[in-house]
């Protein structure tokens, strides 16, 4: 399957264009979102995605990495100057910076994701907590495999397995080196957890040829400029109008839609009652 047809990256916010840039800037003020125009199957999108009260725990975690371990007496980390890691249901030890916390590092099908309007979300909770709020995303890069549960000490080395999108490489296989800086502390909520800083709006079409047996979903991810604390990622249902050029909004998982139906009734019910007593 050809991935890429070129690639020219496009800041929207407050029309600004940087065509074949090697740095999507999203820490400059007002540069909230660019097109990653990738050829044959669609654009796809990145932004800053300011969902409060949405941070770790809220989400639908399935990867962290941590560069040097996780305090807890694994081994994880290898030390090399680069956050990386991808999300398996191998327990440790790790060869990369994954961090195994109970369920947030883990094997995901692809019939857990699902798509809307058009693109499937990506969403990334960067918790740096430092001096320095900057954080840059080297290298993003999405597969289907036939084989979960996998441990490798290079992304290269995935066995059984499709690449279906990267940030990194055009449809001709020649390397890009593209990246994006985020500031964190562009969010509402400030640096480190409580809010989602990032979301990764991926052209559906991209998903449409997996080859057959390969239900394996794995996300992989590298970091540059880390400061502290772990980097998470998660999936979602975001809306998003690029022709518009509406920011992405969240869209409420259904417990939260439930729960707010409940609410609805018991303030229906209580008006209800007081109309009643009157």
């Amino acid at each position: 399957m050809k991935l890429f047809s070129g690639l020219t990256m496009i800041a929207l916010c407050c029309l600004g264009v940087s065509a074949n840039a090697a740095e999507i800037n999203l820490a400059t003020p007002g540069v909230d979102q660019a097109v990653l125009t990738m050829g044959n199957q669609g654009d796809s999108y990145v932004a800053v995605y300011q969902q409060t009260g949405a941070g770790s725990g809220n989400l639908s975690s399935f990867l962290r990495v941590l560069e040097g371990g996780n305090g807890n007496g694994n081994s994880n980390g290898d030390g090399n100057g680069i956050q990386e890691g991808f999300n398996t249901g191998t327990p440790d030890p790790y060869m990369m910076d994954q961090l195994p916390s109970g369920n947030f590092t883990r094997d995901v099908t692809f019939s857990e994701l699902q798509s809307l309007d058009g693109f499937y979300a990506f969403i990334l909770d960067a918790n740096e907590t430092g001096n320095d709020n900057e954080i840059v995303l080297t290298n993003l890069m999405l597969f289907s495999t036939s084989i979960a549960s996998q441990n490798v000490d290079d992304i290269a080395n995935l066995q059984s397995s499709t690449l279906l999108w990267s940030l990194d490489w055009d449809d001709n296989g020649a390397f890009q080196d593209n990246s994006v800086r985020l500031d964190t502390s562009k969010n509402n909520n400030g640096p480190g957890s409580g809010a989602t800083d990032l979301v990764f709006l991926i052209n559906e079409n991209y998903f449409a040829n997996i080859p057959a047996g390969q239900n394996n979903f794995v996300l992989y991810s590298s970091f540059s400029e880390f400061d502290s604390g772990y980097e998470e990622w998660a999936h979602g249902q975001v809306a998003f109008d690029p022709d518009g050029g509406d920011p992405p909004t969240p869209v409420p998982e259904p417990g939260s839609l439930a729960l707010l139906g409940i609410g609805l009734l018991g303030l229906l019910s209580r008006q209800y009652r007081r109309r009643h007593q009157a």
